[in-house]
């Protein structure tokens, strides 16, 4: 009986090793899940902070269509339907909820726009939904020229304030003139301010005397716009005839040398900047301290070096156009205060400040009388600025004869 339990259990470990032999335990492999792809889902939001020149579209991907989007943004054209090949623009980032905005901001004034965003997988691009939206109108920079302006034979200076900027960035100011009303950038002659100012002044030169001339303030904004202003019109003056006879000239003689170059400078300035005519006769004479001179165009220079220059030139002829030699002088000057309005009109003018006034004594003004060597820098624009008050003065009716 014993036996045949033996029998039975041997039998049955040898069933169940059979049967559970590692080749028989092996699965057969499985096949992995075939994935679908899609094109992605996006979603044009909405439009949003629109201007001139701005606007702000709002948009989401979805769902990616089980791919990596590889790239996402909006497209944008003038007709419905815009798509990759139009204008598009993509996000600098976008949140994990896969919402972005793009700023667009070199769209035109005025202009209806449609928009329709766009993301791309391996399967390709998918577009959302179309929006579309109108810019407004753009306001336009605004200028204006101030009444205030002066003119030498060959140069006009004016005034322009930028009233409003309007809604682009202007990167260029400046006038640009000629000899008639039809004015552009493009074919005339432009002065170019070195930075944009809510103020500048301009200097039109290399004109022709006694001439109109038109001219209008510009501005060009980032979108190359050129914008500008109503044209106006200013004449240069006639051309000044000042001479001189140097008395007892010797060339070999350095202050003899030094005086002709500094009464030339003055020729200079005053047949360019001043309608002048006058005769004047500069002298030597070793006992004057500086120099002086009267209103019968008599000048004398001392032996002084630094008074044999061209400030002191300037500074004397004023003496024989009336300065500080004529009754009239003294009429035009009260409490110390030059009250002629066309003189203190180009001193505010040419310096940029509306407080700025001359002031004198009963020989001298300042600024700009050079009194002395000490005021003479020497600078071309100092000695303009000297001319052209004392051509204004002229105007005041400060007599030149």
């Amino acid at each position: 009986m014993k036996y045949l339990k033996y029998i039975f259990f041997s039998t049955s470990i040898l069933l169940w090793s059979l049967s559970c032999s590692p080749e028989d335990a092996k699965e057969e492999p499985k096949e992995d899940p075939v994935v679908e792809l899609n094109l992605a889902t996006v979603k044009t939001n909405e439009v949003s902070d629109v201007d001139a020149y701005k606007a702000t579209i709002s948009a989401k991907v979805e769902d990616d269509g089980g791919s990596t989007i590889k790239e996402r943004g909006i497209c944008y054209a003038l007709a419905p339907s815009p798509d990759y090949s139009d204008n598009r623009a993509t996000p600098n980032s976008f949140k994990g909820s896969g919402e972005y905005d793009i700023n667009l901001s070199d769209l035109e004034d005025n202009t209806t726009y449609f928009v329709r965003a766009f993301a791309t997988n391996s399967k390709g691009i998918a577009y959302g939904n179309e929006l579309s939206f109108k810019t407004l109108n753009a306001d336009v920079p605004k200028f204006a020229i101030s009444e205030t302006k002066v003119s030498g034979v060959h140069d006009i200076w004016v005034e322009t304030t930028l009233i409003e900027t309007g809604d682009a960035n202007i990167k260029e100011v400046g006038i640009v003139y000629g000899t008639t009303g039809d004015l552009n950038i493009e074919t005339n002659l432009v002065v170019v301010q070195e930075e944009v100012k809510a103020k500048y002044l301009s200097r039109m030169t290399k004109l022709e005397e006694k001439t109109t001339y038109y001219f209008k303030a510009y501005a060009v904004t980032d979108n190359d716009d050129v914008f500008y202003s109503e044209p106006e019109t200013f004449e240069t003056i006639n051309s000044g005839d000042f001479t001189y006879t140097i008395n007892g000239y010797n060339e070999n003689n350095a202050v003899f040398v030094r005086l002709k170059n500094a009464i030339e400078r003055v020729q200079y300035y005053y047949n360019n900047f001043t309608s002048i005519k006058k005769h004047v006769w500069v002298n030597y004479v070793p006992g004057v301290t500086t120099a002086d001179a009267n209103f019968d165009g008599w000048i004398r220079f001392g032996s002084n070096q630094s008074y044999q220059q061209t400030g002191t030139a300037l500074h004397e002829v004023a003496h024989t156009v009336g300065v500080g030699t004529h009754s009239k002088w003294n009429e035009l000057l009260e409490g110390g205060i030059y009250q002629g309005s066309r003189a203190n009109q180009i001193l505010k003018l040419l310096i940029q400040d509306e407080d700025a006034a001359i002031k004198g004594d009963g020989l001298h003004f300042w600024p700009f009388g050079i009194n002395g060597a000490h005021e003479d820098d020497g600078q071309d624009m100092t000695y303009i600025i000297n001319t052209l008050i004392i051509q204004g003065m002229r105007a005041d009716g400060l007599p030149i004869n």
